[in-house]
Formats: structure tokens, sequence, C-alpha cells
């Protein structure tokens, strides 16, 4: 994908801009617009999926600003560490089992570090399991689950090195 193509998904998708606006802006003509909205509709779809998102929880105001935080993110547990190809693999080797994981457990969440402070502050979010967030509640602050999830990361390690 070249610069400017991602320019136009960023200006066209990501910020809401019409064809008539992005034309002027990148000095393209609208038929290679067209065709580039066709080409690119893989990256498309995968934006519409991070919209999904920022759109359920309300994160922020502006859908660029939560896009560009979520593109940064380390793709693992804030807490334990454990990454989502990790999780996989232990229920594949039948390793970790769990009755909620036809809803939960597959994919990281969105912990708030202090949970009475809304999703709307991107500082205040981090990535996590299921069972860290799970286990984590309203109950602990942030520095106590810091503590735990060590205890986590250890029993993962142990889990994937049998």
């Amino acid at each position: 994908m070249t610069d400017q193509q991602k320019e136009f998904l960023r200006l066209h998708i990501i910020c809401g801009e019409n064809f008539a606006a992005i034309e002027q802006k990148l000095s393209l003509p609208r038929p290679t617009l067209t065709q580039w909205y066709e080409e690119l509709r893989p990256e498309r779809e995968r934006i519409a999926k991070i919209r999904k998102i920022w759109t359920t929880k309300k994160f922020t105001p502006v859908f660029e600003d939560f896009y560009k935080w979520y593109n940064e993110l380390e793709r693992k547990c804030h807490y334990c560490d454990i990454t989502e190809s990790e999780i996989a693999e232990l229920l594949e080797s039948g390793k970790l089992a769990t009755k909620r994981i036809a809803t939960r457990g597959r994919k990281l969440e969105y912990d708030r570090k202090e949970p009475n402070l809304p999703y709307n502050d991107l500082k205040n979010i981090v990535l996590c399991c299921y069972w860290c967030n799970n286990a984590k509640t309203d109950t602990f602050t942030y520095d106590e689950f810091k503590e735990v999830g060590k205890v986590f990361k250890s029993i993962w390690q142990q889990r994937m090195a049998k």
C-alpha cells in the first residue's frame, strides 16, 4: 500500500471525508479513488472492526485518536503478558478450558486501570486477557493487580512448557 493510499484510507474511512474533499486534498481524480476503494477492501474491513470496538465502548470522541492508540498497542495482556496466539495454543492443546470460551477468552479485552474512570481516557485503558479482567474486577487497584498478573504469568508459562 502506497503512502497516498494510506492517506486516502485515513481521510475517507477514519476521518469520514467524502471523495470530493479527498480529490482536492490529494490532487487525484475520482476514478483513482474509486479504484482504491475497491482494491483496499481488506484494509477497510479491518478498520471497520476497530471502529466497531470504538463505537461499542465509546472510548474517545474522535475515532482517529482511538485508531492511532489501538494500532500502537502491544497485543498481549498488560498484567500477565499472555498473547492471543498463546491463548489459542493453550486451548487447542487442551491445557486451558473454560465454560465461557464461546463468548469470552479467545480475544484480549479492555480493562480500565482505574475502574471508576470512563473508557474515554485512553491512558486508563489496557489490553488484558479474560482471566485477568475477570479476576481484577473493581476490587484490586492497578498496582495490586500488576502483582497478581505475575502469578498468572508464571502459571501460563508452566502450562505452555508442558
